[in-house]
């Protein structure tokens, strides 16, 4: 069973007992809807439950993909071609807390996993390159093959906002918040010019710089409907 499936038939099973424990029937309290942020786009549940206000739980799962390849131009009529592969899925599972008695603002806390990350990029040239007023030429550049990967599981944090829309039944939901990815791995792999350097004792070096952007921020919205209240 893929590891995605897996995640949410737990969730389904925690929501399920949940509500059965309490003597509600299933969809008392639960809330189907989308969610569309930084991370992605894709399903979310939520659940509310009557007795704790200020409580809510949210799972979703979204995913995001990038492969337009990139041309940048450089002087002399010289320039880049970068061939990205940005694949992303990502389960998440959010407690939301509401200190207010109308439930509209809320601070919320959860984890995240990466079920699928791939940020690759090829960078090859079809007429040379001019850096620091040296030219290359297409057959010396070869190619560059880049990769970063981030830890599997990120804990996230932030502030949101629970709109209603119709009858306390069709909400909109907006959360800002900042998820920690850890540690980066690059993987480089290449051939040509950069063979006479040495780029491969510099990558730790690297890895520590791109730490600094560990912190990813993450702008959530969320359009979902309670199916009982």
């Amino acid at each position: 069973m893929p590891a995605m499936n897996r995640l949410f038939l737990i969730i389904l099973l925690f929501l399920s007992k949940v509500m059965l424990v309490r003597g509600q029937q299933f969809y008392q309290n639960l809330g189907l809807g989308i969610s569309a942020s930084t991370m992605g786009i894709g399903p979310e549940l939520s659940y509310y439950p009557a007795k704790y206000r200020h409580w809510g739980v949210r799972a979703h799962w979204v995913q995001f993909s990038y492969k337009d390849p990139i041309h940048i131009g450089m002087a002399n009529e010289k320039s880049l071609d970068i061939k990205p592969t940005i694949q992303k899925q990502v389960g998440a599972i959010y407690l939301d807390y509401f200190p207010f008695k109308k439930q509209r603002w809320h601070v919320f806390g959860g984890l995240s996993y990466n079920l699928k990350q791939d940020y690759l990029f090829n960078v090859t040239t079809k007429t040379g390159v001019s850096l620091g007023g040296i030219d290359i030429q297409a057959t010396d550049f070869g190619s560059i093959n880049l990769g970063i990967k981030w830890s599997e599981w990120m804990p996230a944090f932030g502030l949101g906002y629970l709109g209603n829309i119709y009858k306390n039944r069709l909400l909109l939901g907006v959360d800002f918040g900042l998820s920690y990815m850890g540690s980066p791995k690059l993987q480089v792999s290449y051939e040509g010019f950069l063979e006479t350097t040495t780029l491969d004792e510099q990558i730790p070096k690297l890895e520590r710089n791109i730490r600094n952007y560990s912190y990813y921020p993450n702008l959530n919205f969320q359009l979902k409907y309670l199916l009982g209240k």
